[in-house]
């Protein structure tokens, strides 16, 4: 069995956290699809949005990852892709809730406002729950 690809972009913000979930990845069983940054040099945090959307259109089944400063710029351009539903996660519960009930496919997070320890514990939750999406909106709201 072919091991899961995930794809996972950051902001010179959140590229420090990036590394960190690699690793996490790597260890886990998964093959981290690096999108960048890959340095601390200042950069827009909509291109790795973008990209992660690109990566989707080839592959829905996966889930996907990105980080950036407050989270909300990656959460709010992901979400402008109608094969994406990313959530800004802070909390484990909001993590396990929101793939369980809403069906997430791109975990969000902040690294500005994410400690490292909680950030892991919410990959962590995110990566193995499955969905039921049970308070999921129909497709035709979207």
């Amino acid at each position: 069995m072919s091991k899961a690809v995930i794809p996972i972009g950051a902001d010179h913000r959140g590229y420090a956290l990036k590394a960190q979930f690699i690793s996490w990845l790597e260890q886990n069983g998964y093959v981290p699809k690096d999108l960048g940054a890959h340095s601390t040099e200042r950069c827009d945090a909509l291109d790795y949005a973008n990209k992660l959307a690109t990566e989707f259109e080839s592959n829905s089944l996966q889930f996907g990852i990105l980080i950036c400063g407050s989270g909300q710029a990656m959460t709010m351009t992901a979400n402008r892709y109608r094969h994406l539903r990313a959530a800004l996660c802070g909390s484990v519960a909001m993590a396990k809730t929101t793939r369980e009930h809403n069906d997430a496919n791109v975990l969000v997070l902040g690294a500005d406002f994410t400690p490292q320890d909680e950030a892991l514990k919410i990959l962590q939750t995110f990566s193995i729950r499955s969905s039921s999406a049970v308070d999921m909106p129909s497709a035709a709201m979207r």
